[in-house]
């Protein structure tokens, strides 16, 4: 199963991927001294399925500025499931709104809401923050996501949200994909002299 992040700039998708995986999906040079994901980052877990066969989640870490959305499109494109990352400090922001947009067009149905930095605001603002986000899908017409709220820092959330995925993909993984539309990502086309 191929999971992808998708929320506003510095709401903690690299963080949050960095303690379920211990993989920094911020690999470029330039990343690592911005502190700003740019390019598509890949990470992986591995967990038991229910018949104790070894699988393996696939994430996909997606930029969140406002100049990188056509990587945060490529990237989301092939997944079948989404983290929707909102920081608990700042809440919904502008690319919060926009990524939103881009799974439910995508017709991206699976979809569990992470309240990241849950350690920097006090349960009220927490608890206005759970709301804030459930408003806006309920805006967009989706109808069934899992909120977790966590922290990459003090490790608040990650055992449960782990535990989720991996429950989510053994149940996906029995399931047959009946009906959905197929999507094929191209990822290069090339021009071939005298063809």
């Amino acid at each position: 199963m191929i999971i992808v992040t998708a929320g506003h700039v510095d709401h903690g998708k690299t963080h949050l991927l960095h303690a379920l995986t211990g993989t920094n999906t911020d690999r470029l040079p330039e990343e690592q001294k911005r502190g700003l994901t740019i390019d598509l980052g890949y990470a992986f877990m591995p967990y038991q399925d229910q018949n104790n066969h070894r699988q393996t989640l696939g994430f996909i870490d997606v930029p969140g500025h406002e100049k990188f959305l056509s990587n945060m499109l490529a990237g989301v494109g092939t997944a079948h499931h989404a983290l929707f990352i909102v920081a608990a400090d700042e809440g919904l922001m502008a690319q919060s709104y926009e990524h939103l947009t881009i799974l439910r067009l995508l017709n991206m149905d699976s979809l569990t809401v992470v309240i990241t930095k849950s350690d920097l605001v006090d349960p009220t603002t927490l608890q206005l923050r759970i709301n804030q986000v459930e408003n806006a899908l309920a805006m967009q017409n989706i109808t069934q996501w899992h909120t977790f709220t966590c922290s990459a820092i003090t490790g608040e959330g990650i055992d449960d949200l782990k535990q989720h995925l991996v429950t989510m993909a053994n149940t996906e993984q029995q399931k047959q994909v009946v009906g959905k539309g197929f999507r094929l990502a191209i990822d290069r086309a090339f021009s071939v002299k005298g063809a």
